[in-house]
């Protein structure tokens, strides 16, 4: 007979010729077992009900042509399965009464079969029953819990070629021909020069040896759920997106809405096993391939065994629907459908030449002006690199947020870990906020013991001015000139450096940072003075003094420890509180302690965490003594929805985690330093100041050699009044390896 090569023997041989006589004795003889029998339906095997009492086993003679081996791979994976998921219900092996898990039977025709026993699980075949709404999910979450199940197993027999593998659909080519539509012939040609590249694309991705079947006809359900996943006879190594595309092509047979079941499926298979991007490429052809598949095989086996071809063919309606559905749209809008349903769509790569144009028309053109003259279409990050769609990678220097590094692992890792299982908001108890919480002021001097969360520092810092006015019954502010300390209504006032001096609101005053070395603690309580005989000549008093403690809106400035303290005593005596904002100078940035005040010797009435704290999550933190907090609340509450959610706060802990771990504070220091005097050396006549790794650079047309640094690989921001300072701000993740390229660049640059 002709077939295809490599076709297993199973494929050939004729079903075992046993009855239901021979299986009972069989029981009696090998398992000591009294049972009525009654035969099941099966292609290629030949299966038993067993009921032995109130016991119901299936008794199952394998095909002549199936490997031993491969029925004690069957066998392994059953006993492997058992014991990493116990919950997943799978059938049992019953030994022989000497212990074996499988035994043999002659057949009438003179051959020898194998045979296993194992038990019965209860509920109806699913392709025999209307299926419930909540199925696809739960079909989905079955199949990644069983494939997650094997992902640790491994036998030489699961190396083997089967022919209903979607990923070899094109070896069955020669049936095409065969097709009974002679108008699908054609088509079906067509669709399989398709194919050509499916398996090469596929053994990419990962894999492991697989149940290889768990499809409707290999699912019971009962008690309104899954109940049973049977049948372990077509164990094989392959892609797990291939394994998956067998199930879901199996429920998309009998869809009545084929892309909402899809997405059912890949909702429930997701929430145990999340999708690569290159699996959901692959997703749509895998369907495709294995319908094709099905018609094409009934289409070789239905005239062969004609007293089956009801069982033979009853996939080939459902399957020809999937084909038609999905075969009508071209390749690349398959793909992108399923990106859609897996949520793997929105990482575009691509260079996009309309992108700037649209963003302007949707984003209020320069109401939020990119950087660069010719901006950056950003693709990708990792480390301390930035990739853009054109190909090339950027040193960054500039952004403090992803403090750790871009998409460092462990982050990215909790964070998808704690999304995939809760994410709520924070008048639940859970345990990542009060760790968090717990971790933050203990970093803390000593009478900082209140900790609350918010999304970013605008509203902590929002927070805080709250706070202030109600304990202080006062409503003045005082800041440094060119800070920054928000975008909300209130710290957008605070925020000096974004709107002209003639436009500062009367309840705002400034205070001169300290440009100049010799400023000192007198010179603080003075500035203070003035900035307070302001306020009260149009009718307040200071409630709040804030600073940012590296002064980065003035130009990066390195104040003395005196100034600093001066300004805090200022505050105080004034009757107001002091607040110190860390979100740019702290989590060691400075290089020497975790929180930059703590440099300064200051213990501040309210301290400001924001945009580094969970590398780029959108998470956020004021930490206050308790009485001032405990005010507050007897006229007012505060409460952000998703302020201290359970996502936020464990990329927070584990950005803590980094930092403390690989020594990044103490780093910081070093390369900072190392940063300094490489640029000392190179621009002798310039002022390099700063500490840590928040370095400025004060030069002529700063704006334009950032321009020239971004044409030698680097990316840099500008700051200070005019913005004629060099803002050096990288991820704390930084070498001497990057400091090295970053000073060939700024010399390349220079030159």
């Amino acid at each position: 007979m002709t077939h295809i090569a490599g076709q297993t023997a199973s494929m050939v041989e004729d079903p075992p010729e046993v009855d239901v006589r021979t299986a009972a004795q069989l029981l009696r003889s090998e398992h000591g077992l009294d049972a009525v029998v009654t035969e099941l339906r099966s292609e290629r095997d030949r299966n038993f009900l067993a009921e032995a009492g109130s016991r119901r086993l299936v008794v199952k003679v394998s095909n002549s042509g199936d490997d031993a081996d491969q029925i004690a791979m069957e066998c392994a994976a059953m006993e492997h399965v058992a014991r990493v998921d116990p919950e997943l219900p799978i059938p049992r092996l019953i030994p022989s009464t000497t212990g074996a898990p499988v035994t043999r039977v002659q057949a009438t025709d003179g051959r020898t079969h194998l045979v296993r026993v194992i038990t019965v699980l209860p509920g109806e075949v699913a392709d025999l029953t209307a299926l419930p709404d909540w199925f696809a999910s739960e079909f989905g979450v079955i199949s990644g819990r069983l494939t997650h199940a094997l992902q640790g197993f491994g036998h030489p027999s699961a190396h083997r070629r089967l022919d209903w593998d979607p990923r070899h659909v094109a070896d069955l080519r020669p049936y095409a021909d065969s097709l009974p539509d002679v108008r699908r012939r054609a088509p079906m040609q067509r669709l399989l020069d398709r194919f050509a590249g499916l398996d090469e694309a596929a053994r990419k991705l990962p894999a492991s040896a697989l149940h290889g079947d768990v499809t409707l006809s290999n699912l019971l359900l009962a008690d309104g759920g899954i109940s049973g996943v049977i049948d372990f006879g077509d164990m094989h190594h392959t892609a797990r997106v291939a394994d998956l595309a067998i199930g879901l092509t199996s429920l998309l047979r009998e869809s009545g809405d084929l892309w909402a079941d899809a997405g059912r499926f890949l909702d429930g298979y997701q929430r145990v096993l999340p999708l690569e991007p290159a699996e959901v490429e692959l997703i749509g052809e895998l369907v495709l391939a294995r319908s094709a598949a099905s018609v094409l095989i009934s289409a070789w086996r239905a005239p062969l065994y004609p007293d089956n071809e009801e069982y033979l063919t009853s996939l080939v309606v459902g399957s020809w629907r999937i084909l038609d559905q999905l075969g009508e749209l071209g390749q690349s809008e398959l793909t992108n459908r399923f990106h859609r349903l897996c949520g793997t769509s929105r990482v575009a790569t691509a260079p996009d030449p309309t992108l700037l144009v649209r963003r302007k028309a949707a984003l209020g053109g320069e109401l939020s002006p990119l950087f660069y003259r010719e901006p950056l279409q950003v693709v990708r990050a990792s480390g301390p690199w930035i990739y853009t769609a054109d190909g090339r990678r950027y040193l960054d220097a500039y952004n403090n947020v992803p403090v750790v590094g871009h998409t460092h692992p462990a982050v990215v890792q909790a964070i998808s870990r704690q999304a995939a299982v809760l994410n709520l908001n924070s008048r639940y108890l859970h345990s990542n906020v009060v760790e968090l919480a717990e971790r933050l002021v203990a970093s803390m001097p000593d009478g900082l013991d209140t900790c609350v969360f918010a999304n970013s520092g605008s509203e902590a810092n929002d927070l805080a001015w709250r706070m202030a006015r109600v304990v202080t019954g006062r409503g003045g502010a005082i800041v440094a000139d060119l800070a920054y300390h928000g975008v909300s209504e209130a710290t957008a006032a605070f925020s000096t450096n974004t709107y002209p001096a003639s436009a500062r609101p009367s309840h705002v005053a400034v205070f001169e940072a300290p440009r100049d070395p010799r400023d000192d603690g007198p010179v603080a309580i003075a500035r203070v003075g003035a900035a307070r005989a302001e306020l009260q000549r149009a009718g307040h008093d200071p409630a709040l003094l804030a600073v940012d403690s590296v002064f980065s809106g003035a130009g990066i400035l390195t104040p003395r420890d005196d100034f600093m303290r001066g300004l805090q005593d200022a505050a105080r005596a004034a009757g107001g509180l002091f607040l110190a904002d860390e979100v740019q100078a702290g989590f060691g940035r400075g290089g020497r302690n975790l929180w930059r005040f703590q440099d300064f010797g200051l213990t501040p009435d309210f301290v400001t965490l924001g945009k580094p704290m969970g590398n780029g999550h959108p998470v956020a933190a004021l930490i206050t003594r308790r009485e001032i907090a405990q005010a507050f609340t007897e006229v007012d509450e505060y409460f952000s929805t998703f302020g201290g959610n359970p996502v936020s706060c464990v990329a927070a802990l584990t950005v803590l985690d980094v930092i403390e771990q690989t020594g990044l504070v103490a780093r910081s220091g070093a390369v900072g330093a190392e940063l300094r005097a490489g640029l000392e050396a190179l621009v002798p006549e310039l002022p390099v100041r700063g500490q840590g790794l928040m370095v400025g650079v004060e030069m002529p047309d700063a704006a334009g050699f950032a321009e020239r640094l971004r044409a030698h690989g680097v990316l840099v921001g500008t700051t200070g009044p005019g913005g004629g300072v060099l803002k050096i701000r990288p991820p704390l993740i930084w070498t001497s390896v990057e400091v090295d390229h970053f000073l060939v660049a700024f010399q390349r640059a220079l030159g």
